[in-house]
């Protein structure tokens, strides 16, 4: 059985892994656009702090691959997929016979206007060389701004930071983290980090970009110009499709998928962030490895063996300059279902239940107190009004839970 692969990340490399451990006889090549094997993209902001030595952001060495009998094509992307002849074609020129295939080309950060992002002291920071660049530039840098106000926007902000570089973040809501955050989480959120140095800028866009032959600064929608060396834009990201679509795939936000992640064309899966699955969740390491498993099963086996992908509610973990904060599933920012709250000056957890009492989401800011029993029991645990009264203390002993 012949198994392509499009995509080194991690949907595409643990695809390949459960894909050898089920059929040991299987031929597996993985081709990658990038030119580094399998790393862990959460950890740039630690690259670009320096805190990380680059060798250990990657997952596996050459020879895990080697190993395991892997193929992996450095630096080459899956071109192109003729369906009739059952052969692909490598863009250096490989060319293989596959049976199945899996798409996991990933995204690319999203380039809203208005950037030149071809002036030098422009970022976007979506892969390691990426990192790499914006660690040397910030060595000689004084100040930067980064458009976004999100998880990735405040790592960088924070690595920034702890190398001496004024940040300023422009968020157009009105507050920090707003899909991962409350309003009164968000904003103990921001007083906490806007003592550690970043300057937030929040219900501000970026309206134009200074420098002819490199940045010098910005100018707000507001008005306001701030001097700066670096801009980062950390403004979501975009599936890669074009592979998808110039096999005629149906695609929507991603490329579509069944429960078992195969796509509109039998014998071709696709699986992480360029996957839409039907439950509609993506975007995160975590759901990239899950569908991963099951795509990696589901490419070796017969019909009658494959596995239907589990969705499980989508977890952010954010941990910086000393401060954790985690939320996972329906953290209800609205106040439209039942939650109790338990509050200090330096921490916030929120516990939501539905109609039915089911647990169906938590966040946790400034302690990692009760992260393991929440996360346990969501979507399967209902909660007594006895134990929802009592969470409401934040010395609540989750031994008990």
């Amino acid at each position: 059985m012949n198994i392509v692969i499009a995509g080194c990340g991690v949907a595409g490399v643990t695809a390949a892994e459960t894909a050898r451990q089920k059929e040991p006889s299987a031929n597996i090549t993985v081709f990658s656009l990038e030119r580094d094997a399998l790393y862990y993209r959460p950890r740039l902001p630690e690259i670009i702090s320096g805190k990380l030595e680059i060798e250990k952001i990657y997952a596996h060495p050459d020879s895990w691959y080697q190993e395991k009998n892997i193929e992996l094509r450095k630096g080459e992307s899956l071109l192109e997929v003729c369906t009739e002849s059952r052969l692909v074609r490598g863009a250096l020129g490989s060319r293989l016979n596959y049976d199945r295939i899996l798409i996991a080309t990933g995204a690319e950060s999203a380039k809203p206007a208005p950037v030149d992002y071809q002036l030098p002291g422009v970022f976007t920071v979506r892969r390691l060389p990426d990192a790499m660049a914006l660690f040397y530039e910030a060595k000689r840098s004084q100040s930067a701004v980064i458009v976004g106000g999100g998880l990735l926007a405040l790592e960088i902000g924070c690595a920034l930071g702890a190398v001496g570089v004024k940040v300023h973040i422009l968020e157009r809501s009105e507050r920090i983290l707003p899909r991962q955050t409350t309003p009164a989480s968000s904003a103990k959120l921001n007083s906490y980090l806007t003592e550690k140095g970043l300057e937030f800028h929040l219900g501000a866009s970026l309206a134009s970009v200074k420098g002819r032959d490199r940045l010098t600064g910005v100018e707000l929608t507001n008005g306001l110009n701030l001097s700066a060396q670096i801009l980062i834009v950390a403004a979501g990201i975009t599936p890669n499709l074009k592979l998808a679509q110039d096999l005629g795939l149906k695609t929507d936000r991603g490329i579509v998928v069944d429960h078992f992640l195969e796509t509109t064309l039998e014998d071709i899966y696709a699986a992480g962030d360029c996957a839409q699955t039907p439950d509609g969740f993506g975007g995160l390491w975590t759901i990239g490895r899950q569908q991963g498993l099951v795509a990696g099963h589901n490419l070796v086996c017969g019909p009658t063996e494959r596995i239907a992908y589990q969705p499980t509610p989508p977890s952010s973990t954010l941990k910086v300059a000393g401060l954790d904060l985690v939320a996972a599933g329906n953290i209800d920012p609205d106040g439209k279902l039942n939650s109790v709250v338990a509050e200090t000056e330096k921490t916030y957890r929120k516990v939501v239940v539905d109609v039915d009492s089911l647990l169906v989401g938590y966040t946790n800011l400034g302690t990692t107190k009760g992260n393991r029993e929440l996360a346990g029991a969501l979507g399967t645990k209902k909660l007594s009004e006895q134990t929802l009264t009592a969470l409401a203390d934040p010395n609540f002993d989750f031994v008990s839970f």
